[in-house]
């Protein structure tokens, strides 16, 4: 295999187009399959990627000016589930699965399939995920926050 991609790019670097078997640079040169943008799974992987970025900056932000007010003015960082909060988790987790369908299509899986994998798989780790930053808050609202060593 790499024998053969030596020789192909020797050829080419070697080729003169007035060669008389050669008629056209056209000829020379396969002509690959092009992609609309939006089938591009790259295109998709990069979209879910930015989603990802984003959402996950927005929620930061929001748990950082959270644990701010608890710090400064003693305001409960609970409920945790309000507008801003879900929705940037939600973005956050739509990211990500379009982030593994465009990854899993990459490799040839078909869309139905790599979607239902990446929507359990996503659902599974924002629930989890949820459930232990809640955790995480209402030890910050108690005065018992665990060391990570408590947790395992």
């Amino acid at each position: 295999m790499s024998y053969n991609n030596i020789k192909n790019i020797i050829t080419f670097i070697t080729a003169n187009i007035d060669d008389s078997t050669i008629t056209s640079i056209d000829d020379f040169i396969p002509d690959y399959q092009t992609i609309e943008p939006i089938q591009d799974p790259l295109f998709w992987l990069s979209c879910g990627a930015f989603i990802c970025l984003m959402s996950g900056l927005i929620f930061a932000d929001i748990m950082k000016t959270k644990l701010n007010n608890w710090n400064t003015n003693k305001e409960s960082p609970l409920p945790l589930r309000n507008p801003r909060t879900v929705s940037s988790w939600f973005t956050f987790f739509t990211g990500l699965t379009i982030i593994f369908v465009s990854a899993l299509s990459v490799i040839n899986f078909s869309i139905i399939k790599s979607l239902v994998f990446s929507s359990i798989i996503s659902i599974l780790f924002g629930v989890s995920m949820w459930k232990a930053i809640k955790d995480l808050l209402m030890q910050v609202e108690a005065g018992t926050i665990k060391e990570i060593d408590d947790f395992f």
